[in-house]
């Protein structure tokens, strides 16, 4: 099986959502941000801070393209992978992309108190979480092969939708 990319802005449900799609598939989970704390030995926080954005997403670009090399994962990617179009064509190229779309006042109830969102830090985080839903909704949009909507569901009910409206399974 080809892989499957979850896309969304942060808050969406990624992580949650894949590890329960994984187990649903019998497939094997991989979270690109998790993946990128285990090669810096740093948080995500940490790296934004100290090494910058840029450097960020080299590690995340680099590690998209050596999973993209395997099969049989579902992959949650981290909000801003879509910002680059490479990213965007290799996913299409080696995996079913699946956007979980969830409206902003929901995301904003759900990372609001969170304080390991980086791109949220400043003197308004709102308004900064709203320039990166309007900025990216159109990336998610064109990126992705199936869109689900997010806002009130479960993770489980959002992996269920998308097990048995992709794959066909009751």
């Amino acid at each position: 099986m080809r892989n499957i990319y979850l896309i969304g802005m942060m808050g969406s449900g990624k992580t949650t959502t894949g590890r329960e799609l994984a187990r649903l598939l019998s497939l094997s989970f991989i979270d690109l941000d998790d993946q990128i704390v285990e090669r810096t030995g740093k948080s995500i926080n940490d790296i934004f801070s100290k090494e910058g954005e840029p450097y960020f997403r080299s590690i995340e670009n680099e590690l998209l393209m050596n999973t993209s090399h395997q099969t049989d994962r579902v992959v949650a990617t981290g909000g801003g992978i879509v910002i680059n179009a490479f990213n965007r064509e290799r996913m299409k190229s080696t995996g079913l992309v699946v956007y979980l779309k969830t409206s902003l006042d929901v995301l904003w109830e759900r990372v609001k108190g969170k304080m390991d969102r980086p791109l949220l830090r400043g003197m308004d985080p709102k308004k900064a979480l709203a320039n990166l839903f309007y900025e990216r909704t159109p990336l998610y949009e064109m990126s992705s092969d199936k869109i689900f909507l997010t806002d009130h569901k479960s993770s489980e009910a959002v992996a269920t939708e998308i097990y048995k409206t992709c794959f066909g399974k009751r």
